[in-house]
């Protein structure tokens, strides 16, 4: 069984194409931003817990008009023998209804693929968050010790072609905490450069929505901000 948040049925925005976006409970950080707190508690009485049978009947429902399904929390690798069966489940179903569809991570990077030989086998493609670079920054970000196993799974999902594509979070100027986004793409451009492969970094654009704690009231990152960060993005190569 997996402890399940929620199911968003069809969605645009959780990897590419329309996906079945599904939420598992659980989180091993607390990042300052977070847009869905309610999915950080191990536990939680709104979360249930459902059957592998149970998801697939709800990707079913979604047959031919997604192309799979995007697996996020919360921090779903907290469930990754869960998550090799559900992906199994789902190559099952595609052979069975000759509709392929893939599967996809939504992951904070903290827990190390390397370790889920099965399950990466299974996976489609990660969408890694690097939330920032410098340790001290990440610290006061998310109140996790380290991001070093967020770096190593960069590298490592970069070198297996199992990187959909890098994802960061640009806070305002005025906020109280940073994600320090230049410095995060300039390191990201380097990695990407020694390996020698190229994959999408996504820039999210903050927005207050759902989150509590101190951030709550700080205001959407400008359009400005978010056009200076891509064109650096793209000096970059990114």
């Amino acid at each position: 069984m997996g402890l399940v948040r929620k199911i968003i049925p069809q969605s645009t925005v959780d990897g590419p194409g329309n996906r079945v976006a599904i939420f598992l409970q659980g989180c091993n950080i607390r990042c300052a931003y977070c847009h869905n707190p309610e999915t950080q508690a191990m536990h939680d009485d709104e979360a249930r817990e459902m059957s592998v049978g149970e998801l697939i009947a709800e990707v079913r429902k979604g047959i031919p008009f997604v192309r799979g399904i995007t697996v996020s929390g919360g921090e779903c690798m907290l469930q990754a023998d869960f998550l090799t069966r559900l992906f199994a489940a789902v190559r099952d179903l595609s052979r069975e209804t000759g509709h392929p569809l893939t599967c996809l991570i939504d992951s904070n990077g903290t827990i190390p693929f390397a370790d889920y030989p099965q399950l990466m086998a299974l996976c489609d493609g990660v969408m890694l968050d690097v939330k920032a670079w410098d340790t001290a920054v990440y610290h006061r970000l998310t109140k996790a010790p380290d991001n070093e196993t967020v770096k190593e799974n960069l590298r490592w999902l970069l070198s297996h072609d199992k990187l959909t594509e890098v994802r960061i979070v640009c806070l305002p100027e005025t906020a109280s905490v940073t994600t320090d986004v230049e410095n995060n793409l300039r390191h990201i451009a380097e990695i990407l450069d020694s390996i020698g492969k190229k994959v999408p970094v996504r820039l999210l654009r903050f927005r207050p929505y759902g989150v509590v704690g101190e951030l709550a009231d700080t205001p959407m990152t400008s359009e400005q901000q978010m056009s200076d960060y891509a064109s650096l993005a793209q000096s970059l190569g990114l």
